[in-house]
Parts: C-alpha cells; sequence; structure tokens
C-alpha cells in the first residue's frame, strides 16, 4: 500500500455506547470473517494483498477536484449526519466544495454499481492539530446527504474505546501505490502489521514523535507498510467480534524501510472531540 506529508496533493473511554461505537460498525455484509485475515509476516512487500469485496465497507476514498488523494472511514452521527474520519493533512488548506468521498468502492478503475459519491457540506479538523509536527492529526467532513447504507457494500466503522497490547496484530487497507514507484492500487489492498509499543517509536522516530497523539505499527525489517495515497485511511484491529479503528495514515520515511515503522494519528487521543462533533 508512507507516507511523506506531501502524499496529500502528491499524491480515557471505556465501552459506553455511543455513535463512534454504534451496533452493527465495524462488520461486513459479505461474509468475510476477519478472522482469517493473516497474522505473520508471511505475505510480500509493501501492497499485502488485494481485500476480499467489500469487507471493509466503511473504507472511502477521498478526491480533491476529481483526483483521489486519501483514504477514509465512514462513520455515523447523531440525527441522520453522516461523517468522513480521516487525516487532518488530507483536510488542511481545501475547500469542502472541492471535496468529494466515493463509497461502496472495491475496484477504483470501474464504475461500480455499488458505489456512489457524495459531496462534503463542511470539513473541520482537530483544534489541536499542528500542520508541522502532524500532532492530533484527525480531520472529519460531514456529507452532504446520506449514503445508501442499505446497500450491503457500505457500513460505517467503530472507533475504539481501548488501544491494544504491543505487538498485536492489525489490518491496514487503501488504494494507496505499492511501491515508491508505483501508481496507486486499482483494487482495495489489506496488509497486516503489528503495533509497536510507544517506546519503541519514540526510540526511532525521537521528538518527531508525540506519544499522546500518535502510534506507530510495523515490522523491525520493514517489507510492509502503508505507502502514498494511504493518508486518512484506517489502522484497524479486530476486537470485540468487529474492526475497530485505532488510527489513520498520517506520515512515515518511505515505503516499508527498514526500522522505519509508519506512525498513525491515534483515535483513542482524539475519540472526545470525534463524538462531540459527530454528535453535535
Amino acid at each position: 500500500m508512507a507516507l511523506i506529508l506531501c502524499f496529500i496533493l502528491g499524491s480515557m473511554f471505556t465501552g459506553i455506547s455511543s455513535d463512534v461505537d454504534s451496533p452493527g460498525c465495524g462488520t461486513n455484509s459479505v461474509g468475510f470473517d476477519y478472522s482469517t485475515l493473516p497474522k505473520g509476516n508471511n505475505k510480500r512487500i509493501v501492497g499485502g494483498q488485494i481485500a476480499t469485496p467489500h469487507s471493509f465497507p466503511w473504507m472511502v476514498a477521498l478526491k480533491y477536484r476529481g483526483v483521489f488523494v486519501c483514504g477514509g472511514s465512514l462513520l455515523k452521527g447523531s440525527s441522520n449526519k453522516w461523517y468522513i474520519l480521516t487525516g487532518a493533512h488530507c483536510l488542511h488548506g481545501l475547500v469542502s466544495s472541492d471535496l468529494e468521498v466515493v463509497l461502496g468502492a472495491h475496484d477504483m478503475s470501474k464504475n461500480e454499481p455499488s458505489s456512489e459519491t457524495i459531496a462534503i457540506k463542511q470539513t473541520m479538523n482537530h483544534p489541536s492539530f499542528n500542520p508541522i509536527t502532524l500532532e492530533y492529526d484527525t480531520g472529519l467532513m460531514e456529507l452532504a446527504y446520506p449514503p445508501q447504507i442499505q446497500r450491503p457494500e457500505i457500513n460505517f466503522g467503530c472507533v475504539a474505546a481501548s488501544k491494544p497490547v504491543s505487538g498485536a496484530t492489525c489490518y491496514v487497507i487503501g488504494w494507496g501505490t505499492t511501491s515508491v514507484e508505483s501508481a496507486p492500487s486499482d483494487m482495495l489492498q489489506v496488509v497486516e502489521k503489528p503495533v509497536m509499543s510507544q517506546q519503541t517509536c519514540e526510540s526511532i522516530y525521537g521528538t518527531d514523535y508525540h506519544n499522546s497523539s500518535m502510534l506507530c505499527a510495523g515490522y523491525p525489517q520493514g517489507g510492509k507498510d502503508s505507502c502514498r495515497l494511504d493518508s486518512g485511511g484506517p489502522l484497524m484491529c479486530y476486537q470485540n467480534s468487529r474492526m475497530e479503528i485505532i488510527g489513520t495514515v498520517s506520515w512515515g520515511f518511505g515505503c516499508a524501510e527498514p526500522n522505519s515503522p509508519a506512525v498513525y494519528a491515534s483515535t483513542l487521543s482524539t475519540r472526545q472531540w470525534v463524538e462531540k462533533t459527530i454528535n453535535a
């Protein structure tokens, strides 16, 4: 599937039920069993494998003036409002009227009958987002109108209420590039990655890493990673019998380089803001 900031256009709470944690979130209607996803380092480089079509039905593609620039995840708000969780850097400096999202997609090279494109009503970034350091790199987009949630290819995601233990296998999805030089992938890709401890992330990135709002995941030897144009897409863990989002693709150095794990905006650190915003 790194993510340097320029990808965009080069592109604590315990389990109280809420709209970031609604019944039915983080599941699919195509019969895919998330427990069958790979858990070892036995797949090939960067791009992982093609995802089972529509097995991650909350995944969306963000387009800027018709060009794919980032990923995101559909969230259910209150009063029939719907939002996309993405990276704040994906939205920074852009005008809502230039943005749209594609839901229900799998193969971006086709005009799939399962997909729909929806305009953006408004965008908002976390109030503590720093575009230089990428602290609190969490953004939201309110959809102009509700998606066709009755379709099996479209569902909303869950935001996790707790972080998994270090070493837990989690997953990243996206249509980003499968190497530094390649074009974006037509079909949605999935790759497994272990969550690293905060101490390990700090030892690798030093003062560039802010553990109050970041987490990192990857293999010390590299070989598997998110890459250009995966920004804003979800890092998810299979827990509580569903997929739960623990982070969004934020930054890193290169793609799948040794000792250079991708860094994600921690959704746990911004969960309160997300919940308050989508329930306003």
